[in-house]
């Protein structure tokens, strides 16, 4: 059993007890999740600006020192040789856990939504909100079908992001992913490919996505992730080096 923090102690994750008036059973928090690899967890800086930036947008304080702390001591004793560490913070609770990880081979397959799903002037929009029960019934949809993620419209019919990713288009004209005030997570490995220059943003439409020579996922975990078919239609990728797929670090987000 690895270790967990909770509310200020290292303990192990079996102990960890949640109360029945906790503000997560309401969804009154944020979450992340972090990569682990042999004991040293990745982007920690960068998963907690974002962290933080949408606590204060919740108005839940947090001592942002003592959080890092207990990710490095987390991470020491999470299961080898991949993790998944997730932070979790309500207004009563701050758990860390991890679990063992398998990255998934690419490619993978996804669908498209045709329904809006996301409103990019949603207040919860660019926030890993405990609310999450939409990203999960547009993943199980996903995978009823058989595929990997789902790709998802907002209000304006312009892709957005995945139910667990963001997306990046190759088209004639550059690499692009959709802006943030489309209503997309602002991720943390779309965030260094956009400070690398190997990005740009821009709104992108249903045809954009039909057109693109390659689509590729992006998160914490799965790093940068080529999709070989969408709705059944296969696609063929153009090998890149500063696009392979791979863990964060390694060409990955």
């Amino acid at each position: 059993m690895s270790l967990a923090y909770w509310n200020g102690r290292l303990v192990p994750g079996d102990e960890v007890r949640i109360g029945l008036g906790d503000s997560a059973f309401l969804e009154d928090g944020l979450f992340e999740t972090l990569r682990v690899e042999n004991g040293k967890a990745g982007d920690v800086e960068a998963h907690l600006d974002r962290l933080f930036a949408g606590l204060e947008r919740i108005g839940i304080s947090e001592d942002r020192e003592a959080l890092t702390d207990a990710v490095m001591a987390v991470a020491e004793g999470a299961p080898s040789p991949i993790a998944r560490m997730r932070i979790t913070v309500t207004r009563e609770t701050r758990l860390i856990t991890t679990a063992l990880y398998t990255p998934p081979s690419g490619p993978v397959s996804a669908i498209l939504l045709p329904e809006p799903w996301v409103h990019s002037r949603s207040p919860l929009a660019g926030l890993k909100s405990l609310s999450y029960q939409a990203n999960r019934l547009a993943l199980r949809r996903a995978e009823e079908k058989g595929a990997f993620e789902a790709l998802l419209l907002n209000e304006h019919g312009r892709l957005v992001e995945g139910s667990r990713s963001n997306v990046i288009l190759v088209l004639p004209d550059g690499v692009f992913t959709p802006p943030e005030e489309d209503g997309c997570l602002p991720g943390t490995v779309r965030r260094r490919l956009l400070e690398r220059g190997e990005i740009a943003e821009r709104s992108l439409s249903p045809e954009d996505l039909q057109r693109a020579s390659e689509v590729l996922l992006t998160n914490s975990l799965i790093g940068v992730l080529a999709v070989g078919w969408i709705d059944g239609r296969a696609l063929t990728p153009i090998p890149s080096p500063s696009r392979t797929p791979g863990p964060p670090g390694e060409g990955g987000v």
